[in-house]
């Protein structure tokens, strides 16, 4: 059976909301923010419930209150939000190793998930995990977690994982590897995954899982989240003689 994580507390919706919004600038710097009232009805929650998004707003400094004249946006609440990737979903898990570390860690005599060891074709529930965090503008945006077959467990020693990445080192010790599958799709953030990029419970992700082979069979499963609200995706798309599009080739 397929788990649904339960839905974010309504506040952090409205907040998450807002929060996209001034982000797009459709609230731009200096402009107040709807009424309490109209927020209200545009939501259909209570008063309550409006006040405390904002006030989520207010503790990151991207909004303030003005006594008797409403809630407007900083000045420099861009600055505070920072950057995101803009890119394809190419770009964007190919982009993944040259984002500056935030830290990396290696766990020996990890609990390997079903699913994982389905993917390894292997009966071991048990193994070496390798995990890191990367930043977008100075902000954490993806959590990564490798599952690591026995075969290749030593290259967690390595101390060139925290600049060159796995996948490098593999290619460069000369292992024959066969290619990759690997799955894209949309998930809310659970605790540990909140924790670890540093967001809410519930908040959205892109979840993305590959499995690496080598000659021998599947040798690394790779669990990736990138925030959602620091990701934004970006093509070219050409138009064909019969007026019909399609997408652009990437650019190398």
């Amino acid at each position: 059976m397929q788990h649904t994580p339960p839905p974010a507390p309504l506040y952090q919706r409205v907040f998450g909301v807002l929060y996209q919004r001034i982000r797009q600038g459709d609230y731009p710097a200096g402009k107040a923010l709807p009424t309490e009232d109209r927020l209200v009805a545009e939501f259909s929650v209570s008063k309550a419930t409006i006040r405390k998004a904002v006030d989520e707003l207010i503790a990151r400094e991207l909004v303030f209150r003005r006594q008797g004249k409403g809630t407007f946006v900083s000045a420099d609440a861009e600055e505070k939000i920072g950057s995101v990737f803009r890119g394809s979903l190419l770009d964007l898990i190919s982009g993944t190793p040259s984002m500056p570390v935030h830290d990396v860690g290696v766990e020996v005599g990890a609990c390997f998930p079903a699913s994982v060891r389905v993917d390894l074709g292997t009966d071991r529930e048990t193994g070496t995990m390798l995990w890191n965090r990367r930043t977008v503008g100075g902000r954490v945006f993806v959590y990564s977690t490798h599952y690591l077959a026995p075969g290749i467990e030593h290259f967690a020693r390595d101390p060139r994982l925290r600049t060159e990445g796995l996948l490098s080192l593999l290619h460069d010790s000369g292992m024959a590897l066969e290619g990759a599958e690997q799955w894209v799709s949309a998930q809310l953030a659970d605790t540990e995954v909140a924790r670890q990029l540093e967001t809410e419970l519930g908040a959205p992700v892109l979840f993305a899982r590959r499995i690496l082979k080598s000659a021998d069979g599947p040798i690394d499963v790779l669990h990736s989240w990138y925030r959602g609200d620091l990701y934004e995706w970006r093509s070219r798309l050409d138009i064909r003689n019969d007026g019909g599009v399609v997408l652009a080739p990437e650019k190398g």
